[in-house]
């Protein structure tokens, strides 16, 4: 029999360098054994959770949206929506020097004679905290179906309207208003997600053939749910848009500033 102080020391010493390495490599190992099984996991919720908020979603729109409606929800890539992004062009002509706002009042003259010659915002309340505060912007003309753009900002709240060139006929939306490719619909977000009884979702509107028409602007689609959050969206067709959103409760656990792996996509087909 023999012990370790029997062994030449230069044996002894390869020995020990020998079992340190062996100790060091299974720890490694390991490591990245726990680290695959984490993200293995960590993919497998994200894609559960998905699941979850799609089926959620799907259940609260049966409740609220009208069965007349004809629209479809499905799952779009990244890509899909980088492409739409890239094709999309933005139809609002920003000519804000032609109409200026003067002492907190901005006048949009109506093209066509009538009971009115114009529309007139005025602000109020400005640099005050009382709750009445509201400041209208003038944003720009969509000449496709004959509206000016204003937006209004109150006491914690937000909105924009399109005036009707010729009657002055006001079309309230949540937020700023997108036209698609040949101005068949244009579509809104809700303002910035966190505020207590805000909407939270999409507005699609159709336009119809006469603008002459009472209802020549007509809300098609309003989705309002407590799924997801919208970040963003774009016109890939004329009947169908990518939306970016992050599910509510990812949303909150970042603190409102999501990482680009908490959100997912869909197309929205009409």
């Amino acid at each position: 029999m023999w012990f370790e102080s029997d062994l030449p020391h230069h044996i002894m010493k390869k020995s020990m360098k020998l079992v340190s390495i062996l100790i060091i490599f299974v720890f490694l190992l390991s490591i990245n054994l726990v680290h695959a099984k984490h993200i293995e996991r960590v993919n497998t919720e994200n894609q559960t959770t998905v699941q979850r908020y799609d089926q959620e979603f799907l259940e609260q729109m049966e409740k609220k949206v009208d069965n007349s409606q004809t629209f479809s929800i499905t799952k779009a890539t990244r890509e899909d929506f980088i492409k739409a992004k890239n094709r999309y062009k933005d139809k609002l002509i920003r000519d804000t020097l032609n109409i200026r706002k003067v002492n907190g009042i901005i006048e949009i003259p109506m093209a066509r004679p009538g009971y009115f010659s114009s529309v007139i915002f005025k602000d109020t309340l400005l640099d005050t905290d009382d709750s009445g505060i509201r400041e209208y912007h003038y944003l720009g003309y969509f000449p496709d179906i004959e509206c000016y753009l204003v937006s209004g900002t109150f006491w914690e709240y937000y909105e924009c309207y399109l005036i009707d060139k010729n009657s002055g006929y006001r079309t309230t939306t949540w937020n700023r208003p997108f036209l698609s490719p040949n101005a068949k619909y244009f579509a809104n977000l809700s303002m910035p997600y966190g505020l207590e009884g805000v909407p939270n979702g999409i507005q699609i509107w159709k336009v119809g053939d006469d603008c002459n028409d009472f209802d020549y602007l007509s809300k098609y689609l309003e989705l309002d749910q407590q799924i997801w959050v919208p970040d963003e969206f774009y016109w890939e067709t004329d009947n169908s848009l990518i939306l970016k959103v992050v599910p509510i409760d990812q949303f909150w656990d970042e603190n409102g500033s999501p990482n680009q792996n908490d959100f997912y996509y869909l197309r929205i087909r009409l």
